[in-house]
Parts: C-alpha cells; structure tokens; sequence
C-alpha cells in the first residue's frame, strides 16, 4: 500500500506544477492588463478632464392648460427654452436621437423629437421646446392635483425632461459616448385668458437642470 501512495503522489505532482504555472501565469495576465487599463484611463481622464454637460430652463411660456371636467382631458401649449452647454474644453459632443418630454403629476403628456445638433469645446445651444395639443390625465388624485393648482394662483408643477445619445470627438477621433438624461422640474404660471395676444408672459426665473448618465 505504501508503495502504490509514493507512486500515484509521484505522477501527479507533474500534473499539479503545470496546472498552477499556468494559473499563476493566467493572473498575472489578467492582473497586468488592468493595472494597464486602469493606467490608461487614468492617464486619458487627467488629460481630458471630462465634465458633465450643464442644462438650464432659461425661459418657459404656459399659455393655455386647462383639464375639461369629467374627461379629464389636459389641454396645453407649452414652450420651453432649454439653454445646453459644453463645459469640456478638449472634447466636443454631437448630439442625436433627441427627445424631449413633458410630465404633469408623473404622467407624460408630450413628447418632442428635435433634431441632431453638436457643440464644439464650451459652445452653448438652446433648444427650443414646444408641446401643444390634448391628453388625458389617468385617476382622480392627478385631476384633484390640477384644481388645487388652478386655485392656487394658477402655478402648474411640469416636469420637463430631455434625452439624447452622444457621439465625442477628441481631436480627430469619434467615440460613442454616454447617454445623458436632463430633468428640469419647472413652476409655471399660466397665462391669463383674458390677457390680449401678444402680451408678455408671467416671470419665469431660471432652473437648473439635473444631468446624469
């Protein structure tokens, strides 16, 4: 029996160096090339340094919104100017599949696709956002919000809400980069029915927007 042990001990161990050389050698690989990844991205964020875009509401016009009773249909026309900047100084974004959306009480009430657009290093663009026509509102708490909005001085809480898929360009390369979200919950004060076509709208003080990826 002690024999046939020193034997079978004796021909494995082969087997058993060369399985842990070549584990050994597969994590040092594996460790190498992340120390090295992690350098490069390091290297290219202390180069570059990357910043998140900057979203504000400059304005916003409320002229008509109004819920028919029983219905509950929405009834609005809302523009928004949606000022968007480029806080990179080494890297420019172009911008497509943009599409904006509008929320009252968490419920989407309109949508807005807009066209592609691209901003070079610090450049601003403003977006011009319009919605306009009918949707219902879903459930009793939603119209019950609205009323007491109304009454109160006729100030409406709308979410407005932008989303795009970017493409970066440093210096002659073009990668695909993060999609951004924006959200900017706005407070608005509708405009007076009885106000004559082509007055002012209420004071809108600008919003920033919250941006993330």
């Amino acid at each position: 029996m002690g024999k046939a042990s020193t034997v079978s001990s004796w021909l494995c161990c082969p087997c058993r160096c060369l399985f842990c050389g070549l584990l050994s050698c597969l994590f040092s690989v594996v460790a190498t090339i992340l120390v090295i990844a992690g350098v490069v991205v390091l290297a290219l964020y202390l180069l570059f340094r990357p910043h998140l875009i900057h979203a504000t509401a400059a304005s916003a016009d409320l002229g008509n919104f109004t819920l028919t009773p029983q219905t509950w249909i929405l009834c609005y026309n809302l523009s928004v100017a949606l000022s968007v900047r480029n806080p990179n100084s080494r890297i420019a974004i172009h911008y497509h599949s943009v599409e904006a959306e509008a929320y009252y009480m968490g419920q989407s009430f309109a949508r807005a696709d807009l066209p592609d657009f691209y901003q070079e290093t610090g450049e601003t663009t403003v977006l011009p956002l319009a919605f306009a026509g009918d949707h219902p509102l879903e459930g009793g708490v939603a119209a019950a919000g609205f009323r007491k909005e109304a009454i109160d001085h006729a100030t409406f809480s709308v979410d407005v809400k932008l989303s795009a898929k970017m493409q970066l360009k440093v210096w002659a390369f073009r990668v695909p980069g993060p999609k951004p979200r924006v959200d900017c919950p706005l407070i608005i004060q509708r405009r007076n029915a009885s106000e004559p076509t082509g007055a002012s709208p209420p004071e809108f003080h600008p919003i920033e927007c919250r941006v993330w990826f």
